[in-house]
């Protein structure tokens, strides 16, 4: 009988193991979006493919990009509910999974994965690049200076365009949108 109990209360500790792991605070890590707002000097709007961003991770150094370690994917206007919601016109990458709603989807730019092993209020700073790239072959360089303290949680981005700082819009989640016009 004493078995059976041991086998028992070792099951019920299985399973109270599993629905702990299960639990919405230890899901998935945030993914914070970056969404653009692109427009021409005269205020018209850009179609795909005609402004590109370069293909790489948030990890990327600005020396990599500029010396052509990363191609250039074609940007497009996402065609989402969220988006159409935010009463703007938004592009991303391209999207090429099956669960694709767009052909389009904001850039990722940051994880809350990023930095968990500091320690108290001194805070977690880097910087991260991509380039656009338009039609007349104009460069613009993207860098987002990324500031996370853990205890207590703070997170804040500050998006910069050739090192002027863009207005940023927190949208909707972690759904940032900048607007650039060129």
């Amino acid at each position: 009988m004493k078995t059976y109990i041991l086998i028992f209360a070792m099951g019920l500790s299985v399973i109270s193991c599993n629905k702990e792991s299960n639990e919405p605070s230890d899901g998935y890590p945030e993914i914070y979006n970056l969404n653009f707002e692109l427009f021409r000097a005269d205020g018209s709007t850009y179609e795909d493919g005609e402004v590109e961003i370069t293909n790489n991770t948030y990890i990327a150094m600005l020396t990599d990009l500029t010396d052509g370690q990363y191609s250039f994917l074609g940007m497009g206007k996402i065609d989402t509910g969220e988006t159409q919601g935010s009463g703007k016109t938004l592009y991303g990458g391209p999207c090429g999974g099956p669960n694709c709603v767009s052909d389009f989807k904001a850039i990722q730019f940051a994880s809350s994965a990023e930095g968990v092993d500091v320690n108290g209020p001194v805070p977690f700073e880097k910087d991260k690049f991509w380039l656009l790239r338009y039609t007349n072959e104009d460069v613009d360089t993207l860098r987002i200076h990324d500031v996370q303290t853990i205890n207590p949680y703070n997170r804040a981005f500050t998006f910069f365009i050739n090192e002027q700082q863009a207005e940023a819009t927190n949208f909707i989640y972690e759904e940032y949108a900048i607007k650039i016009q060129k």
